[in-house]
């Protein structure tokens, strides 16, 4: 399984030639699902970042089918994922994304798509990626939503914590989350990833790399 998690997209040089060593091709052509459904829930300035990495996407040469799953039938979206080489999830707000995910019956096909496909997710989109998406760390977003998913997919065996000292999450800087993680490696032992708007974590498999022209840190 080959999964690509970001603070903010394909940031830079560094990550994008990563990504074509991880897919293996040219991006030329190669067909990408760009799951907008994060981001809607958020609207507002996320519209601007949404907007920035379609236009990137496109100039990279991917074929782009922007899909937002709540809401539409599977019947009408699975198609379009499977038609895919890459599945693109952008941010946003990570327990709309996670319940979206769960509602609309997606997460019931994703080990097979992902069999053949790369998933990428910039902030939510790799946010939910993890064991959990509602713990000590990831609150410090102050996204808790009452009565929404608190468990994420599972496909990672580690936390995500993206936007490390982004100027508009001002709790996401390294003492709060030192102090934060105390909680949540004694609830589940987990590795804790923060990574800042320049780096990426590259999974395949079982294989881990941090690609990074910012600041990271694991705990």
């Amino acid at each position: 399984m080959k999964l690509v998690l970001t603070s903010s997209g394909i940031a830079n040089k560094s990550i994008e030639e990563e990504l074509k060593n991880i897919i293996g091709k040219d991006f030329k052509d190669l067909k990408m699902l760009f799951c907008t459904t994060a981001s809607n829930y958020e609207g507002g300035d996320m519209n601007d970042w949404l907007i920035k990495d379609i236009e990137y996407f496109k100039k990279l040469g991917f074929k782009i089918d922007l899909c937002d799953i709540n809401g539409v039938d599977i019947e009408n979206f699975l198609p379009r994922f499977e038609w895919a080489d890459v599945l693109f999830f952008e941010g946003g707000n990570t327990q709309w994304l996670r319940k979206s995910i769960k509602t609309s019956g997606l997460e019931e096909h994703l080990n097979k798509l992902l069999e053949t496909r790369i998933w990428i997710g910039a902030s939510a989109g790799s946010c939910v990626l993890c064991p959990t998406i509602c713990n000590s760390c990831q609150d410090l977003f102050d996204e808790y939503i009452k009565d929404y998913p608190i468990d994420g997919l599972n496909l990672v065996d580690f936390q995500f914590i993206p936007h490390f000292n982004n100027e508009f999450f001002p709790k996401i800087r390294k003492e709060n989350l030192l102090n934060a993680s105390k909680n949540l490696k004694s609830i589940d032992g987990n590795k804790l990833y923060v990574i800042d708007d320049n780096g990426a974590i590259f999974v395949d498999d079982e294989k881990i790399k941090i690609i990074s022209e910012g600041n990271w840190f694991e705990i």
